[in-house]
């Protein structure tokens, strides 16, 4: 006769045997990891892919079906995403957190418990540590009005290398206390489009514009607009006046509509690329449509 203990213990040693599984193809993921980095052979130094890691989780989710959290895959996938970079070169975060400590969980959130992580005190900071190398990524916050000193305008004074490359949280909900907030990813490396973006675009004209006449000119240059930042305290360190914008779309350095947007406005003077971003799902950890959800 089977008793309970006789069904459990088979579903216990099945489990085990799910478990060496799931173990033997980690080690396998992560040889081949090693096959690639030494494929390279220092070759292309780029290791880090935020657009490539966004196509691995989409795929995932759109596969995902059963009793278990889609928030539980994304989350331990990036344990693995993360320390499968690692095994390619050095990978360090900077973090521009608050006395509340909420970007530092959405960025540990993010790259994991075993990334190497280090608070600044300011953005601006972030941006610098990124720009000499001192991080491979950074995390800020998302730009808004009325910010005294914009980390983004160093972009233009110093750091044109540094580029947004994703947003975050990657999914809402969860346990962190960055749950409400939202940040940016900060990298060195090129961008990659992925089919669901969005852009940044860098406005620097030589008196200040209004945001009608400026949302007017990138309107007709056809882009559709999302966020708009002035950041008119720049203007008394050369002379310009800065716009961020957030567009729909994957913009390419050399994308026609920038040389179009520039056209259209004789006070632009110079419109660039600085960074671009795979759009998150748009939905929470347990699978449900987050409110605002991108």
């Amino acid at each position: 006769m089977t008793t309970q203990d006789d069904i459990l213990s088979g579903l216990r040693g099945q489990i085990d045997g799910i478990d060496d599984a799931l173990h033997d193809l980690i080690l396998q993921r992560a040889a081949l990891v090693a096959h690639v980095r030494d494929a390279k052979d220092g070759s292309d130094p780029v290791f880090f892919r935020p657009g490539r890691e966004v196509l691995i989780l989409r795929r995932l989710l759109s596969r995902h079906e059963g009793i278990l959290p889609p928030g539980v895959i994304v989350r331990m996938w990036r344990e693995m995403i993360t320390a499968f970079v690692s095994l390619q070169g050095p990978f360090a975060v900077a973090v521009s957190d608050g006395e509340d400590g909420g970007y530092w969980d959405i960025a540990r959130d993010h790259f994991g418990s075993g990334a190497s992580m280090k608070r600044y005190a300011t953005p601006r900071g972030v941006v610098q540590a990124v720009a000499d190398g001192s991080a491979t990524v950074g995390v800020v916050s998302v730009p808004h009005a009325g910010e005294e000193q914009p980390w983004w305008t160093l972009f233009g004074l110093g750091a044109a290398h540094v580029r947004v490359c994703a947003r975050l949280p990657f999914i809402g909900g969860g346990n962190s206390r960055g749950g409400a907030l939202g940040a940016l990813v900060l990298a060195t490396g090129p961008l990659e489009e992925t089919g669901e973006d969005r852009s940044f675009i860098m406005v620097e004209c030589a008196e200040a514009l209004s945001r009608s006449r400026l949302t007017g000119v990138i309107g007709k240059s056809g882009f559709r607009h999302h966020m708009f930042v002035e950041a008119g305290g720049a203007a008394a360190i050369d002379g310009r006046i800065r716009y961020l914008v957030e567009v729909d779309g994957f913009v390419a350095d050399d994308h026609s509509t920038l040389i179009t947007l520039v056209e259209g406005e004789e006070l632009v003077e110079t419109a660039r690329v600085v960074g671009a971003y795979a759009t998150p799902p748009g939905i929470r950890w347990d699978g449900s449509a987050a409110r605002g959800g991108r």
